[in-house]
């Protein structure tokens, strides 16, 4: 296993600091035991729910960081940010706590309720990009122009320290815990939280799923450098985007494994996560639960196979990713009805 960066992966000391932060905005996310996958598997199977958040991800824990360590003087100024959507909801989230001013750069795909919350929040969205990454080359431009703080949804120690704050709230509820899956895109969650792990608890096994058409991290780990991949419509839009050197290095550190679910058997998931317990998740968050229903693509060219787990130790799987426009869902559920 290649040694963790410093340069990229947060210290975990720093992480206890970003969790102890957090404290003024948040509670520790529940994590719950789920019957049915439990069964299932024959093993215990637990769900992070990380849709609880304020703003419903993760993604406010690493965003709220990043502007708790800024100097007053540049959070006045104003921060800006390229996002899927729910790292923009936590930018947006932590500007208006801290009273700076943001600019957040969505692709025109981006699910109506994200930029509607967004907007919401006192935050200024710009949504005329095609997709994900041409978002990114507005954001920085943007912020190299004005001069002001470009907030990286998936990179950067601050950001990182605060996604991390995850695996030190499983750690401290289930110290047991022997297998995590992460939603995996451009690494941020992979990182913060696989920073902890690897220093923490060696022992316990790291799965990065994606989806089939959200496989950047997954393809340029397997390849050994990184592999751009055509912009495809998906049900994981917050997986979107291509990955860079940086998050090679998370993907190749941090994970044990990295898997692929396919878009079917992920709505088939949403769909079950609603309709069986209750719950409102995106495709980005739900891609773990997937791919334990399902199994996902560990090897290039093979169709889904089942994950193995150890039978004395917990499973946990985020997740993640409460904004997912309704008429989704609804169109969803017409094609798998139950």
């Amino acid at each position: 296993m290649t040694t963790l960066d410093p340069r990229i992966l947060p210290a975990v000391e720093s992480v206890h600091s970003a969790a102890a932060g957090l404290q003024a905005i948040m509670k520790p996310s529940r994590l719950v035991p789920c019957a049915p996958l439990s069964e299932a598997l024959g093993v215990e199977v637990l769900l992070k729910l990380e849709l609880e958040n304020p703003t419903g991800s993760f993604k406010v824990r690493g965003a709220y960081t990043v502007l708790s360590r800024m100097s007053a003087e540049d959070r006045s100024r104003g921060v800006v940010a390229s996002s899927a959507g729910n790292h923009g909801l936590g930018v947006a989230f932590a500007a208006q706590a801290f009273g700076a001013p943001a600019m957040l750069y969505v692709p025109s795909t981006a699910p109506q309720v994200k930029k509607d919350g967004i907007r919401a929040l006192g935050a200024v969205v710009n949504d005329d990009a095609p997709d994900y990454d041409a978002a990114m080359v507005l954001a920085k431009a943007h912020a190299e122009r004005e001069g002001l703080r470009f907030i990286n949804p998936c990179l950067g120690l601050d950001l990182l320290a605060g996604q991390g704050t995850v695996a030190l709230e499983i750690l401290a509820e289930r110290p047991d815990v022997r297998t995590v899956l992460i939603c995996t895109g451009g690494g941020g969650l992979l990182g913060g939280m696989g920073a902890v792990l690897r220093r923490l608890a060696p022992e316990v096994r790291v799965i990065g799923v994606q989806s089939e058409e959200t496989s950047a991290m997954t393809r340029s780990v397997r390849a050994g450098q990184v592999v751009d991949i055509p912009v495809t419509p998906t049900l994981a839009d917050g997986l979107a985007g291509q990955v860079d050197e940086d998050a090679l290095h998370i993907g190749q550190t941090c994970a044990d494994q990295l898997g692929l679910v396919r878009e079917d058997d992920l709505a088939r998931s949403m769909l079950w996560l609603e309709r069986t317990l209750g719950l409102t998740v995106e495709g980005a968050g739900a891609v773990t639960v997937a791919a334990l229903q399902h199994g996902c693509m560990l090897r290039d060219g093979a169709g889904p196979e089942a994950l193995a787990f150890s039978s004395h130790g917990p499973v946990v799987a985020l997740v993640s990713g409460r904004n997912v426009d309704r008429t989704r869902l609804d169109a969803l559920a017409t094609r798998f009805p139950a």
